[in-house]
């Protein structure tokens, strides 16, 4: 049974630790939050789901990376600009930064569910939840 009181985290996090309740499990072994209340499709939740999803984002990220560098050189005049050649706005900007937090955040939910992987291995238990 998990131990303690419910985080105060966020829903959650309430959420996530009513489910390892009602599977018996304590927080460590449980991992991310394992349910789809509210989702319209089935979420990843398996160590090997969230590192593939990880590896998906972070390649998309590097992509748009280098798409980034290449509108600063050519900005800068290091590279030939094309013809129909659009600016990067502020507000464009703003996005592409935002996106980049989608791959940190898939990764330390992988981090997560892997270490509660390992717990549970140890301890006897399924190695994946449904």
């Amino acid at each position: 049974m998990s131990k303690g009181s419910p985080p105060n985290f966020g829903n959650f996090d309430a959420r996530s630790y009513n489910d390892a309740n009602s599977r018996g499990l304590n927080m460590d072994e449980y991992g991310v939050y394992k349910g789809s209340e509210g989702s319209l499709v089935k979420p990843v939740n398996s160590a090997s789901g969230l590192l593939v999803l990880s590896i998906i984002l972070t390649v998309i990220c590097v992509v748009l990376l280098v798409l980034i560098c290449t509108s600063i050189a050519q900005e800068m005049g290091l590279l030939a600009r094309p013809d129909n050649y659009t600016k990067l706005s502020p507000v464009m900007a703003v996005f592409l930064g935002l996106t980049f937090v989608f791959p940190v955040w898939s990764w330390i939910y992988y981090a997560k569910e892997r270490r509660a992987q390992k717990v549970r291995q140890s301890r006897g238990l399924p190695k994946n939840l449904s």
